[in-house]
């Protein structure tokens, strides 16, 4: 009797191995024994299991940035990338990107910033097909940010880059326990979308704040709703940020 417990008892112990063992956190911001300041990664390299792909003049400069997240993150330092990814037509980077390897459906949280500049940026996480995971495109502003979301697909690693421009990454998190089922409907809800000069937000369930910015990164319109509506814009490229308890998505309009 004895032995075949322990025969029951192996799948459920290789079960939690398998799942602590893609529980994992990568401060850039405060964790200066794996990333100390000082001058930029130029080769490709493993940190505590996270590869980061050089690539251009330099990739990942860590210097002093201090700064406290909305969820009460705070760090020391900063990761600069240096520069962007290079996105291929594939939708994968092929310079400056990290990369850590995945065995199952895990959740991914990011916390970064952007420079400022009204130059068009996004971060990105995505798997190793180049299917995007989440993204968030720069509105031109300098604020604390992080995006997370869950993966449950089959690819075996997840990447994290910048399109367009840098991006000053804070803290990288991988963990086996997915996101509450309120917050997954929270970031799947919602539609913003762009029908020649009309803009249309559906799937309303709760209160949302709408911030529309152009493509110089200057504010052009804040709604606040807890239902479907819809408006017009001026002809032109636009970035919609959506706000709601706490949780943010963003997405390109373009109008006509």
């Amino acid at each position: 009797m004895r032995k075949k417990l322990l025969f029951l008892s192996l799948p459920f112990l290789l079960f939690i191995v398998f799942a602590q063992a893609q529980d994992h956190v990568w401060d850039f911001g405060n964790d200066v024994a794996n990333f100390p300041v000082g001058p930029a990664f130029s080769d490709t390299q493993v940190i505590d299991g996270l590869t980061l792909v050089a690539g251009g003049s330099s990739f990942g400069t860590v210097e002093p940035n201090s700064g406290t997240w909305p969820d009460g993150y705070s760090s020391t330092n900063r990761f600069k990338s240096e520069g962007n990814s290079s996105v291929d037509a594939s939708g994968l980077p092929t310079r400056r990107y990290m990369e850590f390897p995945i065995t199952g459906p895990v959740s991914v949280k990011l916390w970064f910033r952007f420079s400022g500049s009204s130059t068009p940026r996004a971060v990105v996480i995505a798997d190793n097909t180049g299917a995007e995971i989440v993204r968030f495109d720069s509105v031109g502003d300098t604020d604390r940010r992080y995006i997370e979301a869950d993966y449950t697909g089959s690819a075996s690693s997840i990447l994290v880059f910048s399109e367009g421009n840098a991006v000053n990454y804070y803290k990288l998190e991988v963990s086996s326990t997915l996101l509450s089922v309120d917050d997954v409907n929270l970031t799947s809800e919602i539609d913003v979308r762009s029908v020649k000069n009309q803009v249309f937000v559906s799937n309303v369930s709760s209160n949302v704040e709408i911030n529309v910015y152009n493509i110089t990164g200057a504010l052009v319109k804040t709604l606040k709703t807890d239902e479907d509506l819809n408006f017009q814009l001026e002809p032109g490229i636009y970035v919609a940020h959506t706000i709601s308890s706490g949780k943010s998505q963003t997405f390109k309009l373009v109008s006509y």
